[in-house]
């Protein structure tokens, strides 16, 4: 059977009108749904699973994911970063066009949250030769998207964070009136304040640009020794 007509039948098996109309208007009815919640959800991505072996290297798989990304309901797209977050330590270089297709097609901050820090992130981690192909091209981008991406990507390096480059991606719309740009700035900071409070402490005082959001955000849990 077609994986895709697999799990359709699954979410549609699955739908509740009710739960679907508040899951739109949460996402500001961008979106059409099933009203599939999310422990439905893995129960479809574990059906999955069990009854199909596809690989990265596999076409199926990307189209798969590619019919998932074009499906009208959400919850596809959430299951198409479920799978894709099962294999991502196979996820290469070679992927990241596809990773920067799902970004900016059918964008909001539940999509590219989902696979900036946990998709991108992982691979440029291993591969940080490719920031300037792609972050630097993310942060001068137009889209908002990008440059949000290119904001959170290293939310889980933790002590590996590139501190200067996290600050790059910041100042390079430091005065941004987006609130994903705005509220991806100041999480970032807060993620890395856990490091270093102290370095986020003085980052925003000697930038007193950063919106009020941002710098809301990143002081929220700041604990600076006395």
């Amino acid at each position: 059977m077609d994986a895709y007509i697999f799990v359709s039948d699954l979410f549609m098996a699955n739908a509740d009108a009710s739960y679907a109309l508040a899951m739109a208007r949460y996402m500001k009815n961008k979106f059409d749904f099933y009203g599939v919640n999310a422990t439905k959800r893995k129960e479809i991505f574990l059906a999955y699973k069990a009854n199909f072996k596809l690989q990265v290297d596999d076409n199926e798989f990307w189209e798969l994911i590619e019919k998932l990304w074009d499906d009208s309901h959400r919850e596809c797209q959430y299951l198409a970063i479920d799978i894709l977050r099962n294999v991502s330590k196979k996820l290469t270089s070679v992927h990241l066009p596809y990773l920067e297709e799902l970004i900016v097609h059918k964008s909001w901050w539940d999509s590219v949250d989902g696979i900036a820090p946990s998709l991108v992130g992982p691979i440029l981690l291993k591969e940080s030769a490719l920031i300037p192909n792609y972050i630097h091209k993310w942060i001068d981008s137009d889209n908002m998207w990008l440059q949000r991406s290119a904001i959170i990507f290293q939310l889980k390096y933790k002590e590996k964070t590139d501190w200067d480059l996290l600050c790059h991606a910041i100042l390079a719309h430091d005065t941004s009136k987006e609130f994903f740009i705005r509220k991806a700035q100041g999480w970032a900071l807060r993620q890395y304040a856990d490091l270093n409070p102290t370095r986020v402490y003085e980052f925003i005082l000697a930038n007193p640009q950063l919106s009020g959001l941002t710098k809301k955000e990143a002081l929220r849990k700041l604990k600076l020794d006395s």
